[in-house]
């Protein structure tokens, strides 16, 4: 019954975000004859978008700078090679470009860093055929570890050191500024004499990964089809008994030389967390590993402008499968159901507002499950999978992860308004501004899904496009624990 209530879930949602997404007509647009192969009318941009498309090869980027609450001040570069060729090839109107190369790099405060390299080749070989290569490296010694399951869900919660008692924190802040103030150690759980739970919540985490996926459409282009192989290594080194580079007594006062006490990643491993997942959810991965993943999909795509769409629906079902035969030390199973839709209000009255809505559902599950493999809903559409739940792709008004379990549910709306729009030495620039809506939870289980309890963020947002493909970002957002600030490249969906 469960399972029934579910898929009728399930489909209620595609159903909505189909109805959300039509138009009452289509355009009267010749579908141009020179085409190999018929591309749906609803895949055209439209007339103002297109006036604006660059031809040929194009490069744009900018020097990033990143003001993140975890890692400090971050700066690093994207650079994009475009290839959008000429006004008179016949897939120029249906595309956002023929060729995408893309260089990212950037390092913060804190000493994370991270790279990738990208391609992407819509149509290849003018064919129905996509390919896509990314190559990704990483470093970051704060991800960010709030527990496993349901009960990340609760407030935080801790001793607090001045009071001598064990309460939730309403707010990060000063939830954090309790963990660096030292403490009499547990030489029973073996802690040193006097430690500092500053990196309670943290793990140094590192990945190299490789990612190869080909999709072939269908249905006039409105449909794709996706296989793909992905090889990643991953290493995770806890701070358990590791000296902190910063604590601080109850005055305040910096003390040097502090050992940090056990983690919460350590705790969960060995079992000591009142209410610990690990054991009865079969959750893996304390020292990183490697992971061989063949990954599966389905989506039905009608936006306009993948980059920047302004109408249509985009659905995903995604099924990625890790076992020894794949190449990995871990068995695993992880699906996504996905539903977006785009629809422009006031045509004609307003240069351009979209109403935007997001709606996802994730599930992993299996005998050996990397507990990181939870905090990333998988998606094989072109902007990758989303972090959650937390930061400045899902909830942006939490830290990053500060809800993840083996189901998890995610919801974001924008109201994305056109307010000004210039074209500088030969570029065409345009601005959005933004007010959002996040909300999302975890569950333990299937059968426990259910509308009540998510968690919620808000806030505003600006949106630069650069030659319509390169989307600059910035959000503020507030949420109940606090607020926080980001700025990156590309809508979040």
């Amino acid at each position: 019954m469960k399972k029934r209530l579910l898929a009728a879930k399930l489909m209620l949602l595609f159903q909505v975000a189909i109805v959300f997404g039509q138009n009452d007509t289509i355009p009267n647009v010749d579908t141009t004859k020179s085409l190999p192969f018929f591309i749906h009318p609803s895949k055209k941009m439209s007339d103002d978008e297109l006036k604006h498309k660059k031809e040929g090869y194009f490069i744009t980027g900018l020097p990033e700078l990143e003001q993140n609450p975890i890692n400090g001040l971050g700066v690093g570069a994207n650079i994009y090679l475009f290839n959008n060729q000429k006004k008179d090839n016949p897939f120029f109107p249906y595309t956002p470009y023929r060729e995408r190369y893309t260089a990212f790099f950037k390092a913060f405060e804190s000493g994370k860093w991270q790279g990738a390299l990208n391609m992407d080749f819509p149509y290849i070989f003018n064919s129905k055929w996509r390919l896509r290569v990314d190559a990704v490296f990483e470093n970051d010694p704060n991800f960010q570890y709030f527990g496993f399951g349901a009960n990340t869900m609760q407030p935080l919660r801790f001793l607090d050191k001045r009071q001598g008692v064990v309460r939730n924190f309403d707010k990060f802040n000063d939830y954090f500024r309790n963990l660096a103030v030292i403490r009499e150690g547990r030489p029973s759980l073996g802690e040193a004499n006097l430690v500092t739970d500053r990196h309670y919540n943290e793990i140094d985490y590192s990945e190299q990964l490789i990612n190869i996926l080909a999709e072939k459409t269908f249905a006039g282009g409105r449909g794709r089809l996706m296989l793909g192989y992905e090889l990643l290594f991953t290493q995770v080194r806890d701070y358990f008994n590791r000296t902190a580079e910063e604590a601080f007594d109850l005055n305040g006062k910096p003390v040097a030389n502090v050992i940090n006490g056990k983690t919460r990643l350590t705790e969960d491993f060995l079992g000591v967390t009142l209410g610990n997942p690990w054991g009865r959810r079969n959750i893996a991965g304390f020292e990183g590993g490697r992971e061989g993943i063949i990954a599966f999909a389905i989506m039905y795509d009608t936006r306009d402008f993948e980059p920047d769409p302004t109408k249509g629906v985009f659905l995903e079902y995604s099924h990625e499968h890790s076992h020894k035969w794949t190449g990995s030390e871990f068995s695993f199973d992880k699906n996504l159901i996905q539903a977006i839709g785009y629809q422009k209000l006031f045509p004609g009255k307003i240069q351009r507002m979209v109403l935007a809505a997001h709606a996802s559902l994730g599930y992993i599950w299996g005998s050996r499950v990397p507990f990181y493999e939870a905090m990333d809903i998988s998606s094989q559409a072109e902007a990758g999978g989303t972090e959650v739940l937390g930061g400045f792709r899902s909830l942006r008004g939490f830290r990053e992860y500060r809800f993840v379990g083996p189901v998890t549910g995610l919801i974001n709306i924008e109201l994305r308004t056109r307010v000004a729009q210039a074209k500088l030495f030969k570029q065409h620039f345009t601005w959005d501004v933004l007010p959002f809506f996040d909300a999302g939870r975890v569950w333990d289980r299937l059968g426990d899904l259910s509308l009540q309890n998510f968690q919620s963020s808000y806030g505003a947002g600006i949106r630069m496009a650069w030659n319509q493909s390169t989307i600059l970002r910035a959000d503020w957002g507030r949420s109940r624990e606090g607020t926080q600030f980001f700025f990156g490249f590309s809508h979040i969906f």
